[in-house]
Protein backbone atom coordinates (compact mmCIF):
# COMPACT_ATOMS: atom_id res chain seq x y z
CA UNK A 1 0.00 0.00 0.00
CA UNK A 2 1.22 3.45 -0.91
CA UNK A 3 4.46 2.19 -2.46
CA UNK A 4 4.29 4.50 -5.48
CA UNK A 5 3.35 7.51 -3.34
CA UNK A 6 6.25 6.92 -0.97
CA UNK A 7 8.63 6.54 -3.91
CA UNK A 8 7.41 9.82 -5.43
CA UNK A 9 7.74 11.67 -2.12
CA UNK A 10 11.22 10.29 -1.51
CA UNK A 11 12.41 11.20 -5.01
CA UNK A 12 11.16 14.75 -4.53
CA UNK A 13 12.93 15.02 -1.19
CA UNK A 14 16.23 13.68 -2.49
CA UNK A 15 16.20 16.01 -5.48
CA UNK A 16 15.59 19.06 -3.29
CA UNK A 17 17.96 17.87 -0.58
CA UNK A 18 21.04 17.32 -2.71
CA UNK A 19 23.40 20.21 -3.15
CA UNK A 20 25.29 20.86 -6.35
CA UNK A 21 29.10 20.71 -6.27
CA UNK A 22 30.82 24.03 -5.98
CA UNK A 23 32.69 25.41 -8.95
CA UNK A 24 36.33 24.39 -8.79
CA UNK A 25 38.99 27.01 -8.32
CA UNK A 26 41.11 28.00 -11.31
CA UNK A 27 43.82 25.37 -11.84
CA UNK A 28 47.41 26.08 -10.88
CA UNK A 29 48.53 23.08 -12.92
CA UNK A 30 47.68 23.09 -16.67
CA UNK A 31 47.17 19.33 -16.54
CA UNK A 32 44.32 19.80 -14.05
CA UNK A 33 42.49 21.92 -16.59
CA UNK A 34 43.05 19.15 -19.14
CA UNK A 35 41.82 16.57 -16.62
CA UNK A 36 38.62 18.53 -15.99
CA UNK A 37 37.99 18.72 -19.73
CA UNK A 38 38.42 14.96 -20.14
CA UNK A 39 35.99 14.26 -17.30
CA UNK A 40 33.46 16.75 -18.68
CA UNK A 41 33.61 15.04 -22.08
CA UNK A 42 33.27 11.57 -20.57
CA UNK A 43 36.74 10.44 -21.65
CA UNK A 44 37.15 8.54 -18.38
CA UNK A 45 39.88 6.09 -19.35
CA UNK A 46 42.14 8.89 -20.52
CA UNK A 47 41.18 10.95 -17.47
CA UNK A 48 42.18 8.18 -15.06
CA UNK A 49 45.54 7.73 -16.79
CA UNK A 50 46.22 11.47 -16.57
CA UNK A 51 45.10 11.58 -12.93
CA UNK A 52 47.47 8.74 -12.08
CA UNK A 53 50.30 10.57 -13.83
CA UNK A 54 49.63 13.74 -11.84
CA UNK A 55 49.37 11.98 -8.49
CA UNK A 56 52.40 9.75 -8.97
CA UNK A 57 54.85 12.64 -8.75
CA UNK A 58 57.09 13.26 -5.76
CA UNK A 59 56.72 15.77 -4.26
CA UNK A 60 52.99 15.99 -5.05
CA UNK A 61 52.18 18.17 -8.03
CA UNK A 62 49.82 21.15 -7.64
CA UNK A 63 46.23 19.97 -7.93
CA UNK A 64 47.01 16.42 -6.79
CA UNK A 65 44.07 16.46 -4.39
CA UNK A 66 41.64 17.25 -7.21
CA UNK A 67 43.22 14.59 -9.44
CA UNK A 68 42.82 12.01 -6.67
CA UNK A 69 39.21 13.00 -6.12
CA UNK A 70 38.34 12.79 -9.82
CA UNK A 71 40.04 9.40 -10.03
CA UNK A 72 37.92 8.11 -7.15
CA UNK A 73 34.83 9.76 -8.61
CA UNK A 74 35.26 8.03 -11.98
CA UNK A 75 35.95 4.63 -10.42
CA UNK A 76 32.87 4.91 -8.21
CA UNK A 77 30.33 6.44 -10.57
CA UNK A 78 31.43 5.22 -13.99
CA UNK A 79 32.82 1.79 -13.15
CA UNK A 80 31.04 1.02 -9.87
CA UNK A 81 34.47 -0.04 -8.61
CA UNK A 82 33.83 1.00 -5.03
CA UNK A 83 36.80 -0.85 -3.61
CA UNK A 84 39.16 0.66 -6.19
CA UNK A 85 37.74 4.14 -5.59
CA UNK A 86 38.62 4.04 -1.89
CA UNK A 87 42.38 4.01 -2.54
CA UNK A 88 42.74 7.46 -4.20
CA UNK A 89 40.17 8.92 -1.81
CA UNK A 90 42.11 7.75 1.22
CA UNK A 91 45.32 9.05 -0.36
CA UNK A 92 43.65 12.44 -0.82
CA UNK A 93 42.54 12.57 2.81
CA UNK A 94 46.07 11.71 3.96
CA UNK A 95 47.61 14.26 1.62
CA UNK A 96 45.25 17.16 2.23
CA UNK A 97 42.79 16.56 5.12
CA UNK A 98 41.96 20.26 5.33
CA UNK A 99 41.84 20.87 1.58
CA UNK A 100 38.85 21.90 -0.51
CA UNK A 101 38.24 18.36 -1.78
CA UNK A 102 38.59 16.58 1.57
CA UNK A 103 34.90 16.84 2.65
CA UNK A 104 33.64 15.52 -0.70
CA UNK A 105 36.27 12.78 -0.63
CA UNK A 106 35.17 11.66 2.83
CA UNK A 107 31.55 11.63 1.69
CA UNK A 108 32.35 9.57 -1.40
CA UNK A 109 34.54 7.21 0.65
CA UNK A 110 31.60 6.70 3.02
CA UNK A 111 29.21 6.17 0.11
CA UNK A 112 31.51 3.53 -1.40
CA UNK A 113 31.24 1.51 1.80
CA UNK A 114 27.48 1.99 1.74
CA UNK A 115 27.09 0.97 -1.90
CA UNK A 116 29.27 -2.07 -1.22
CA UNK A 117 26.77 -3.14 1.43
CA UNK A 118 29.31 -2.90 4.26
CA UNK A 119 27.06 -0.91 6.53
CA UNK A 120 29.09 -1.21 9.73
CA UNK A 121 32.16 0.30 8.07
CA UNK A 122 29.98 2.82 6.28
CA UNK A 123 28.66 4.03 9.65
CA UNK A 124 32.23 4.58 10.85
CA UNK A 125 33.04 6.60 7.74
CA UNK A 126 29.85 8.67 7.98
CA UNK A 127 30.65 9.39 11.61
CA UNK A 128 34.04 10.71 10.45
CA UNK A 129 32.25 12.86 7.88
CA UNK A 130 29.99 14.21 10.62
CA UNK A 131 32.83 14.86 13.06
CA UNK A 132 35.32 16.38 10.62
CA UNK A 133 33.15 18.13 8.06
CA UNK A 134 29.68 18.39 9.56
CA UNK A 135 30.09 22.15 9.85
CA UNK A 136 30.75 22.37 6.12
CA UNK A 137 27.24 21.32 5.13
CA UNK A 138 27.58 17.56 5.49
CA UNK A 139 25.91 17.14 8.87
CA UNK A 140 22.42 16.24 7.68
CA UNK A 141 23.66 13.90 4.97
CA UNK A 142 25.94 12.03 7.39
CA UNK A 143 23.16 11.65 9.95
CA UNK A 144 20.67 10.51 7.33
CA UNK A 145 23.03 7.90 5.92
CA UNK A 146 23.93 6.59 9.38
CA UNK A 147 20.22 6.03 9.97
CA UNK A 148 19.89 4.29 6.60
CA UNK A 149 22.78 1.97 7.46
CA UNK A 150 21.21 1.09 10.80
CA UNK A 151 17.91 0.31 9.10
CA UNK A 152 19.58 -1.88 6.47
CA UNK A 153 21.40 -3.70 9.27
CA UNK A 154 17.94 -4.42 10.73
CA UNK A 155 18.58 -2.21 13.78
CA UNK A 156 15.15 -0.68 13.37
CA UNK A 157 14.89 0.97 16.78
CA UNK A 158 18.29 2.63 16.46
CA UNK A 159 17.46 3.74 12.92
CA UNK A 160 14.18 5.35 14.01
CA UNK A 161 16.03 7.15 16.80
CA UNK A 162 18.64 8.43 14.33
CA UNK A 163 16.02 9.63 11.82
CA UNK A 164 14.10 11.40 14.57
CA UNK A 165 17.24 13.01 15.92
CA UNK A 166 17.92 14.55 12.53
CA UNK A 167 14.36 15.89 12.31
CA UNK A 168 14.36 17.29 15.84
CA UNK A 169 17.86 18.76 15.95
CA UNK A 170 18.11 19.93 12.34
CA UNK A 171 14.53 20.65 11.21
CA UNK A 172 15.69 23.08 8.51
CA UNK A 173 18.14 20.64 6.96
CA UNK A 174 17.13 19.66 3.39
CA UNK A 175 17.11 15.99 4.45
CA UNK A 176 14.90 16.45 7.52
CA UNK A 177 11.78 15.77 5.43
CA UNK A 178 13.41 12.64 4.00
CA UNK A 179 14.20 11.43 7.51
CA UNK A 180 10.61 11.98 8.64
CA UNK A 181 9.35 10.11 5.58
CA UNK A 182 11.64 7.20 6.44
CA UNK A 183 10.14 7.09 9.93
CA UNK A 184 6.64 6.88 8.45
CA UNK A 185 7.67 4.32 5.84
CA UNK A 186 9.36 2.14 8.47
CA UNK A 187 6.19 2.00 10.54
CA UNK A 188 4.22 1.20 7.40
CA UNK A 189 6.49 -1.78 6.71
CA UNK A 190 6.07 -2.86 10.33
CA UNK A 191 2.29 -2.86 9.71
CA UNK A 192 1.85 -0.21 12.40
CA UNK A 193 -0.53 1.79 10.24
CA UNK A 194 -1.75 4.06 13.01
CA UNK A 195 1.78 5.25 13.82
CA UNK A 196 2.63 5.51 10.11
CA UNK A 197 -0.35 7.81 9.69
CA UNK A 198 0.76 9.91 12.67
CA UNK A 199 4.26 10.25 11.22
CA UNK A 200 2.89 11.27 7.82
CA UNK A 201 0.75 13.92 9.48
CA UNK A 202 3.88 15.20 11.21
CA UNK A 203 5.64 15.36 7.84
CA UNK A 204 2.72 17.39 6.52
CA UNK A 205 3.13 19.87 9.36
CA UNK A 206 6.90 20.36 9.06
CA UNK A 207 7.46 20.20 5.30
CA UNK A 208 7.64 23.39 3.25
CA UNK A 209 7.70 21.42 0.00
CA UNK A 210 4.31 21.71 -1.71
CA UNK A 211 4.91 18.63 -3.86
CA UNK A 212 5.65 16.61 -0.74
CA UNK A 213 2.59 18.00 1.04
CA UNK A 214 0.36 17.09 -1.90
CA UNK A 215 1.78 13.55 -2.11
CA UNK A 216 1.41 13.02 1.64
CA UNK A 217 -2.20 14.19 1.50
CA UNK A 218 -2.87 11.68 -1.24
CA UNK A 219 -1.26 8.89 0.76
CA UNK A 220 -3.27 9.77 3.88
CA UNK A 221 -6.51 9.76 1.88
CA UNK A 222 -5.61 6.37 0.44
CA UNK A 223 -4.91 4.99 3.92
CA UNK A 224 -8.28 6.26 5.16
CA UNK A 225 -10.11 4.76 2.17
CA UNK A 226 -8.48 1.37 2.73
CA UNK A 227 -9.03 1.33 6.49
CA UNK A 228 -12.56 -0.19 6.39
CA UNK A 229 -11.27 -3.02 4.22
CA UNK A 230 -8.42 -3.73 6.63
CA UNK A 231 -10.96 -3.98 9.45
CA UNK A 232 -13.13 -6.31 7.42
CA UNK A 233 -15.89 -3.76 6.92
CA UNK A 234 -17.44 -3.53 3.47
CA UNK A 235 -15.30 -6.32 2.03
CA UNK A 236 -17.23 -7.92 -0.83
CA UNK A 237 -18.05 -11.58 -0.42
Amino acid sequence: MGKNIFSMIFLSLMLTGCSHPKTAAPPVNPQIDQLRTLVAKGNYEEAINLAKDITARVPPAPGSDEALFLQGYILAYDRSDFQGARSPLKQLLDLSPAGNFAPSAQRLLSDCRYWDGNYEKAIKEYKKLLALYGDKGFSGYAQFQIANCLLLNEKVGDALTAYRELVEKNPTDPLADSAQLMVANTYLKLQNLSQAKTELQKLMSISKNRLVQSAVQKELRQMEEEEPFRKGVGVPE
